[in-house]
């Protein structure tokens, strides 16, 4: 997620966005809610954001949709939908089944954005290879996040991190 609101954050189209942020982990979910809004009020992009925990509302009439699905979230997500999961499942394998659930979701005119390695399943389908974040650097970013909340810290280092992400080219280039 954090590639996303980054990018997102530096965007500056012809218009502000309307996007739809949906994590089956609620807290999750709400702490990047929060993260994002304070990107775009400091970066003063203008951007709307609606966040949920429902995939369908998350993808309903979206012309793009952005994937960054890990574990937590596949897991999350497959217990609700009262799937199996095989005791030492391999967390490619949840995270596949997940996406695969959603993006059928999505309008079949739908372009994707995918920052997780698995097989596109659509012709308007873009695949960007990022690296596997360090372990301590994940484990440490929500803490960095409340930071930024909390006011104790400004996100000025991390949007610069994302002025060349490749989602933004993405996103200029219209339908």
């Amino acid at each position: 997620m954090p590639p996303i609101v980054g990018s997102l954050s530096t965007y500056f189209g012809e218009r502000p966005l309307e996007m739809r942020f949906w994590d089956a982990d609620e807290e999750r979910l709400d702490l990047f809610d929060r993260f994002a809004r304070l990107c775009f009020t400091f970066n003063k992009c203008g951007h709307g954001l609606i966040s949920t925990t429902d995939p369908d509302e998350a993808v309903e009439g979206a012309s793009r949709v952005i994937l960054a699905i890990g574990e937590n979230c596949a897991r999350k997500y497959l217990s609700g939908q009262g799937s199996l999961m095989g005791h030492g499942e391999k967390d490619e394998v949840l995270i596949r089944r997940t996406t695969s659930q959603v993006t059928e979701k999505a309008d079949v005119e739908a372009s994707v954005f995918s920052m997780i390695d698995v097989e596109p399943t659509r012709p308007d389908w873009v695949q960007v290879d990022w690296p596997e974040p360090d372990e301590r650097e994940l484990m440490a970013f929500p803490h960095q996040v409340l930071r930024f909340l909390s006011g104790g810290e400004y996100p000025h280092a991390f949007l610069r991190e994302y002025l060349d992400f490749p989602l933004k080219g993405w996103l200029a280039r219209g339908r």
